[in-house]
């Protein structure tokens, strides 16, 4: 027996000899509140109520019905049957499995996590994946987006080899990031032109977005030679009224959703024996059509990117677009460069050095290019720093 249940029985065996309450919590050392607690229990449940109650609910929250369970890994095991090029590509984690419970009606739907759980225990979840490093920072001055086509992401892979090729090949990639829409090509060594061409069909296909975000690849306009020059890429999407935005040097994993795609991407693509260019482009369009309409993401209310955009009209480039081909003038325009500002004080824009302030080092800025005015606005949130004359070369 106890202490404490010792205790509570003598109190209540006090009380029924006549004793008084403040005499006996004065002989038992506890307070008027504690013998109350304990002789109501003692009337409403006998003796008995003298024992600790059990602090377990009686219904467990994370407490899943057989039913449930049987289910969530019934439709696992259907998802991830991959026969053929399509199965594939299929997504069989949480957001899907969860998705599907709901349709068939099931209640009440589990969380995510313990659909997770689940799955752990009955050993079918797969090997984790890797993501990037967390880019979430107070200070990080990331672009929002809030409906289709309003940020775009673009990126470069590569190089990389096909099993049995010695052959160098490089991927080309731009997503959207509020509805995941995704565009892919393969070629065995990108130049300007190659990017010019891809980016003109991700426009055509996923339609223009307002942001275009890249990464410092001299191939999307980072300069080596002559700071201040605008490249092709640059001029394209001024041309089209598209806005850069360029991320800091040096951390990729700002472009966080395109990471994770790629990272996804290879770990499908490259798991499979390819040998030619045609084998690899026929899976690329099997992974889009996939990933168009049948992935399920639940920040748009498991919807898959085709529902999300089937009542939308979006703005694209018309099939006979042929502009980038042409010599490209510098359109009126603007492009945004996230820059952390050095010990120095100092950011690089296009490769020309500019003075920010050595008591901004280590924070975020945002230099706006404006190529009418040749002016470069530099921005901490929100508030104007600094404007300066920049010297854009090429103007025509």
């Amino acid at each position: 027996m106890s202490k404490e249940l010792h205790l509570r029985q003598r109190a209540i065996k006090l009380r029924l000899a006549g004793n008084p309450v403040q005499k006996i919590c004065q002989a038992l050392e506890r307070s008027r509140s504690w013998f109350h607690k304990w002789w109501q229990r003692w009337q409403f449940h006998g003796a008995d109520g003298l024992r600790e109650l059990p602090r377990t609910p009686k219904r467990q929250p994370n407490h899943l019905s057989k039913q449930i369970r049987g289910a969530i890994i019934a439709i696992r095991d259907r998802v991830v049957r991959r026969r053929g090029r399509f199965a594939r590509y299929r997504l069989a984690g949480a957001p899907t499995i969860r998705h599907e419970l709901e349709v068939l009606g099931y209640r009440p739907l589990p969380s995510h996590r313990q659909i997770e759980r689940v799955l752990r225990q009955s050993g079918r979840t797969s090997p984790a994946f890797r993501f990037a490093p967390d880019a979430k920072t107070t200070s990080y001055p990331a672009p929002v987006a809030k409906r289709s086509n309003q940020v775009h992401q673009m990126d470069l892979i590569g190089p990389r080899y096909l099993k049995g090729s010695r052959a160098r090949y490089h991927f080309l990639t731009c997503v959207d990031i509020y509805d995941h829409a995704v565009y892919v090509e393969f070629h065995r060594a990108p130049t300007v032109a190659t990017v010019l061409e891809f980016l003109v069909r991700a426009w055509q296909r996923l339609g223009v977005p307002k942001h275009l975000q890249v990464d410092n690849d001299i191939l999307f306009g980072n300069p080596r030679r002559w700071p201040g020059s605008i490249n092709r890429f640059i001029r394209l999407a001024l041309r089209v009224g598209v806005e850069l935005i360029f991320i800091p040097e040096g951390e990729p994993y700002r472009n966080g959703v395109i990471e994770q795609f790629n990272g996804w991407l290879q770990e499908r693509l490259f798991a499979l024996r390819l040998h030619t260019v045609w084998q690899v482009r026929r899976e690329l369009q099997a992974l889009m059509q996939v990933c168009r309409d049948e992935h399920i993401h639940p920040h748009l209310g498991y919807r898959t990117t085709a529902q999300v955009r089937r009542p939308i009209s979006v703005r694209r480039l018309p099939a006979n677009f042929r502009v980038h081909r042409r010599p490209l003038t510098i359109a009126t325009g603007r492009m945004t460069f996230i820059r952390r500002v050095r010990r120095s004080g100092r950011i690089t824009v296009l490769g020309v050095r500019v003075l920010v302030g050595k008591r901004r080092q280590g924070q975020y800025v945002r230099a706006v290019l404006f190529t009418r005015t040749r002016k470069l606005k530099l921005y901490h949130h929100t508030k104007l720093v600094k404007e300066i004359d920049y010297p854009i070369r090429g103007i025509e």
